[in-house]
């Protein structure tokens, strides 16, 4: 991911009866992310479409495409997985097309990051997602709409987060092992605006 600094970073949290490994089973298995951010997202207008990734748990390197969801159009991604810690942390990088209803393509990158926490009766995942403007600054991101684009974003994003948290919740403790040998990535994967994962 670029060092240009981002123009906008979406923050979420929240809490989760499951352990801090459980829930890294279900982001690191990124079909995952089209049941969580995807099929059970209430906003329609926000939500993960496709996902096209490994059959495994996704480590550093591993590549995946997906497609999402927006208001004004549909997003096209590519990503790579950075960070792949078990129960610490999960990550990827996205080179994002929106192709808008009205108005000209947009290109992004989106830095997307996942930290776990263990807590005293489970953990708290916590995202992080950056937004990067490659080829223009569209209207919800200029600074006037900032404000409101957070405020808006990162409640979709809370929603499906929560939906994540369920997730890892509702495994069977069995599904919770992990098996180094089963290691072999989303855009999405998830809740981000472009992997409506944010």
């Amino acid at each position: 991911m670029s060092q240009t600094a981002p123009i906008l970073t979406f923050r979420v949290s929240i809490p989760s009866k499951a352990s801090p490994e459980a829930i890294y089973d279900v982001l690191s298995d990124l079909r995952t992310h089209l049941e969580w951010a995807g099929e059970r997202s209430p906003d329609k207008g926000f939500r993960l479409l496709t996902m096209d990734a490994p059959s495994r748990s996704a480590t550093v390197g591993n590549q995946f495409s997906s497609s999402g969801a927006n208001v004004n159009g549909t997003f096209h991604d590519r990503s790579t997985v950075v960070q792949a810690e078990r129960g610490t942390r999960f990550g990827f990088d996205t080179e994002s097309t929106l192709e808008r209803k009205h108005g000209k393509t947009w290109h992004s990158r989106f830095g997307h990051r996942y930290t776990l926490e263990r807590s005293s009766d489970g953990a708290v995942v916590s995202y992080t997602c950056e937004v990067r403007p490659q080829n223009y600054v569209p209207y919800w991101l200029k600074p006037g709409m900032r404000a409101v684009t957070r405020v808006i974003v990162q409640r979709a994003m809370r929603r499906n987060m929560g939906n994540l948290a369920e997730m890892a919740e509702s495994r069977p403790r069995a599904a919770h092992r992990h098996s180094p040998h089963s290691q072999g990535c989303w855009v999405g994967a998830a809740s981000r605006p472009s992997h409506p994962s944010a």
